[in-house]
């Protein structure tokens, strides 16, 4: 599927220029409407969806093979607004779904982050920034990469009740509710490969 234009400014040659961008934007990125039904997508999201073993292209829409995740993605793309949003659906990270207008109707832009890639805390300083303490940073890495609160206590042979501790701390210090503003706060500071 070849992107579409995005309408804006023609350059030398007739170019689009926001198509231009779009397709060899390095991120993710793809615009759909609200039944999911893809208009545009750039070879950077084709990629991650043909390797995701959550996501994938069917009769040209955008699905998720597990059914709650579908039902988050739903959800999502439906309550998109004119502000960027951010989610966290299966194992990947949906990053600035917006809609491209204040019609309730109007496509919306999603950018698709895989979890499964590695994630690094760019600023070293984070515990200091936000006063959270080693084990609520690693917790909070943890929660970053789509891990549960259980699987994250599992992993490192903590309590669940341990980890809920830590996550609702760290929560409170860095100013957040949802592991979806828990992304939009520190996305300055990830780097995911």
């Amino acid at each position: 599927m070849n992107p579409s234009p995005a309408g804006g400014d023609r350059g030398a040659g007739g170019s689009d220029w926001a198509a231009l961008w779009f397709a060899q934007d390095a991120a993710a990125r793809l615009v759909v409407a609200r039944d999911l039904s893809v208009h545009a997508v750039n070879r950077n999201a084709l990629a991650l969806i043909d390797h995701s073993p959550a996501l994938a292209l069917r009769d040209g829409a955008l699905t998720m093979r597990d059914r709650r995740a579908l039902a988050e993605l739903t959800a999502i793309v439906a309550g998109a607004r004119t502000e960027p949003s951010c989610a966290v659906v299966g194992t990947v990270v949906l990053v600035d779904a917006f809609a491209l207008g204040r019609d309730p109707k109007s496509a919306v832009a999603l950018t698709l982050r895989d979890l499964r890639a590695t994630i690094e805390i760019e600023c070293a300083d984070l515990e200091t920034m936000f006063s959270v303490t080693p084990g609520e940073h690693q917790v909070i890495v943890q929660l970053l990469k789509g891990f549960s609160s259980r699987e994250i206590a599992q992993e490192f042979g903590k309590s669940i009740l341990t980890v809920r501790t830590h996550v609702k701390r760290a929560y409170g210090k860095i100013g957040v509710k949802t592991r979806g503003q828990l992304f939009v706060k520190l996305l300055p500071y990830l780097s995911i490969r």
